[in-house]
């Protein structure tokens, strides 16, 4: 019994790379109408969406960065609704205002020292002292022994 052989087409009908192409075919004028464009002449090939003769395009939706065509009203980059921008916007405004500024010396550097001060005091103070016994505390024991306190009690932050 002889071996059956499937013929697979390298080429569709009327390409110009196919065994068979003759330029005058009805197939090779439907293949140019489709996929040759000159520069100029078509932007997008017969069919695709976004050319100017196909029904339904949306050529006349403006495209705008970091925006969903399909919903205009959500908020650009995010997605967000307006309702969940303006809460988003809440939270971080509140957060804004828990923030405490760096310490910097003149020369541009953090100064260590009043962090490590200011972590003694909130130390001091989370152990149940108040804000003028934990500076007492401090001015006597000493930044040193503060902090050595708090590393041996393990405590966070």
């Amino acid at each position: 019994m002889t071996p059956q052989s499937i013929h697979e087409e390298d080429f569709p009908k009327g390409h110009p790379k196919r065994f068979d192409y003759d330029p005058n075919s009805p197939e090779a004028k439907e293949w140019a109408r489709k996929n040759v464009n000159l520069k100029g002449e078509r932007d997008f090939p017969v069919g695709h969406p976004k050319a100017v003769d196909t029904p339904g395009n949306k050529n006349h939706i403006p495209v705008t960065i970091g925006v969903d065509p399909a919903h205009p009203e959500l908020e650009a980059f995010t997605g967000a609704t307006p309702a969940q921008a303006a809460g988003r916007k809440a939270a971080e405004q509140a957060l804004a205002k828990l923030q405490i500024e760096t310490p910097m010396l003149p020369e541009g550097f953090v100064d260590t020292a009043k962090v490590a001060e200011k972590a003694a005091l909130d130390f001091l103070e989370t152990q149940g002292h108040t804000p003028e016994e934990a500076a007492a505390i401090l001015a006597e024991q000493g930044i040193d022994k503060v902090m050595a306190a708090k590393a041996t009690l393990g405590v966070k932050g």
